[in-house]
């Protein structure tokens, strides 16, 4: 995508959070989307092919903001602890900008059979980016645990990721320190147990770990 292409892009989906803000999700038309964008309705259909579309073009601006920042945070930082902090609480600071449209997004996302539900096809390259993110945060760092872990800890983290954003949706506590206070208290503690598993009377719970996680995330049958 070119530069030009890219702006534009950025700026319809600007206008259509600003507007999901102002109008509600179900107030918001793709003309007035294009109209606030300054750009024309069939601009707005040739980067989008709807509204639904447009929700997923905002899902994608907070992975990439979030992407940006925990790498900006993590640069240079080998531990596994502090990577996964840096990265998770990029999330948040980053989801903090969208806080006024949280309710909104969580309506549209929680409905399973939902093309925006973050496990759905469609959501597949959101996705992808945040687990790419999080092995990152393991392969880079210098996380010393059982290596069959290690291939799965990126989808292991990425459904974290998905338990700390309901809760911080949920929370409404000033700031949502409750859900920060629980990332920066739970975090050190997985770190901890993932080193630990490593001492052979454990290793026979990594497979079955392995076992629960793949059924989560549809990989392997119940």
């Amino acid at each position: 995508m070119s530069t030009r292409s890219a702006e534009t892009r950025r700026k319809i989906v600007e206008a259509a959070t600003q507007m999901v803000i102002e109008r509600g999700y179900a107030e918001t038309t793709m003309r007035a989307i294009a109209q606030s964008a300054g750009v024309s309705v069939g601009s707005a259909y040739y980067y989008f092919s709807g509204k639904e579309e447009l929700i997923q073009g905002i899902y994608e601006q907070i992975a990439e903001e979030t992407i940006a920042e925990a790498r900006r945070r993590m640069k240079n930082e080998p531990a596994f602890g502090a990577r996964l902090q840096h990265t998770v609480q990029s999330y948040l600071d980053v989801s903090d900008r969208y806080r006024s449209i949280a309710d909104t997004l969580l309506s549209l996302a929680i409905v399973p059979s939902s093309s925006l539900s973050p496990f759905s096809p469609e959501s597949a390259p959101v996705r992808d980016k945040i687990t790419a993110l999080y092995k990152e945060v393991v392969e880079d760092s210098d996380l010393a645990t059982d290596k069959r872990l290690i291939p799965e800890l990126p989808q292991a983290l990425w459904l974290m990721h998905m338990g700390v954003t309901l809760a911080w949706v949920h929370d409404r506590t000033e700031g949502q320190r409750t859900t920060r206070a629980i990332v920066a208290r739970s975090l050190p503690a997985l770190d901890r147990l993932l080193r630990l598993v490593r001492v052979p009377v454990l290793r026979p719970f990594v497979k079955e770990a392995i076992s629960i996680l793949r059924i989560l995330d549809g990989r392997d049958k119940a």
